[in-house]
């Protein structure tokens, strides 16, 4: 769906002579981008609103985008893949933030993102075989990984001290959920490297 709508906008670009043809699948991919984490912020911030939290997801869902930009992590096969697990993975973090209100879940948070941090630190940033860095690429993405990861671990450690939690766990949630992606990506690298092998 977003591809498509992305290929129309290029399309209408490209008959106003405002773009070339060698620059139609960089503006398509753009198009992809721009239109998928707008309407995954909608998403988010509709989740929140039905949850009642919805400062808190919009945070989640700009720290998660922050630290999946740079660090990599699973993609999907299909399109319509990628749009279910996105819209999954964005609710069920959304329903945990909700959840943070009634019940105590701070210290269980605090533990699991600083597991998660360790394994982002670890594995990032993760490329794709389509997609392969190079080893420039590699240490950039690295270094900005690493950067942000930082910025976001003394985030939550400062909030869960402070108790302030409209920030402490929805930041938790975005280590964890891109924790979750980059083991299954590394999983998913590894499983298609013994198959060419």
């Amino acid at each position: 769906m977003l591809n498509k709508l992305s290929k129309v906008f290029t399309d209408k670009l490209l008959v106003n002579g405002a773009i070339t043809e060698e620059q139609q699948e960089l503006y398509i991919y753009g198009f992809f981008m721009l239109l998928s984490q707008l309407m995954y912020l909608i998403l988010a911030c509709i989740f929140g609103l039905i949850f009642g939290c919805a400062f808190e997801s919009i945070i989640f869902y700009i720290a998660f985008q922050f630290i999946r930009r740079h660090a990599g992590g699973y993609h999907a096969a299909t399109e319509t893949r990628c749009e279910i697990l996105s819209t999954l993975s964005i609710l069920a973090c959304v329903a945990v933030i909700r959840l943070s209100k009634t019940y105590g879940i701070q210290t269980i948070l605090l533990i699991i993102s600083a597991v998660s941090a360790i394994c982002i630190f670890f594995l990032c940033p993760l490329d794709t075989p389509e997609k392969p860095l190079s080893d420039k690429e590699y240490k950039y993405f690295r270094k900005v990984s690493w950067l942000i990861l930082l910025i976001i671990s003394v985030a939550i450690i400062v909030s869960y001290v402070f108790k302030v939690k409209f920030l402490f766990v929805p930041l938790s949630l975005s280590l964890i959920l891109e924790s979750l992606l980059l083991i299954a990506g590394k999983i998913k690298k590894t499983a298609i490297a013994k198959r060419v092998v």
